[in-house]
């Protein structure tokens, strides 16, 4: 695989990263999510073998907030970067390193996952309230036992709401699973931190910001 392949796929994957990160926010601070961007996101918790970076999410377009987001933190003509939002992409990029050292908490994960098919065909959606629950409970079993935990801000009347938590839990998870593709990708958080130029440079290329 060339170095500009690797590239392409981990900028994918860390678009992938910051819009879990941007949903847990909102829906932190408002209580709202995008349905087609959760089934996005929840969706690629249940792809196996995929035969690309983007086949794991359907397609760039449905990555299409978390470019947005990526384009406007890391262009230089913007001077306010949302440090919330980049607090939570370093702490799932450090979280999956923190998994990486426990192989059996990863296969839980993997184990717990592969029953979710059958969760989904029962419920008949990915985003219903049922499956986003079994998402949420393995991620509380598993990713909120490690150290340091990921802490979300925002308002306490919606982050004390169980339809939200749980959203908020899943989302996680597949923040994770996003972190995972970057790290196999050669990705690394100083390369995010140390080396944006090249990450927003590739992202321009894959999916051009908007004027």
């Amino acid at each position: 695989m060339s170095t500009d392949q690797r590239l392409h796929d981990r900028t994918i994957a860390i678009a992938a990263v910051i819009q879990a990160a941007a949903m847990v926010q909102r829906i932190a601070e408002t209580g709202q999510s995008d349905q087609d961007d959760l089934r996005t996101m929840l969706n690629s918790l249940l792809v196996e073998n995929a035969a690309t970076t983007e086949a794991v999410y359907g397609s760039i377009a449905n990555l299409s907030t978390g470019f947005t987001v990526l384009n406007a933190q890391l262009s230089k003509k913007k001077q306010k970067k949302d440090v919330v939002l980049l607090r939570y992409v370093i702490s799932l990029l450090h979280l999956e390193r923190q998994l990486a050292k426990h192989p059996e908490m990863m296969d839980l994960i993997n184990r717990e996952v592969e029953q979710m098919p059958q969760h989904v065909d029962y419920f008949g959606d990915v985003a219903s309230a049922q499956v986003i629950a079994r998402f949420a409970d393995v991620y509380q079993r598993t990713l909120s036992e490690l150290k340091p935990r990921i802490h979300v801000y925002g308002d306490p009347g919606f982050l004390q709401q169980a339809d939200n938590i749980n959203k908020i839990r899943a989302l996680l998870l597949s923040g994770i699973r996003a972190a995972i593709i970057w790290r196999q990708k050669g990705g690394r958080r100083w390369q995010f931190l140390f080396q944006s130029t090249k990450i927003y440079d590739m992202a321009e290329k894959i999916y051009p910001a908007k004027d």
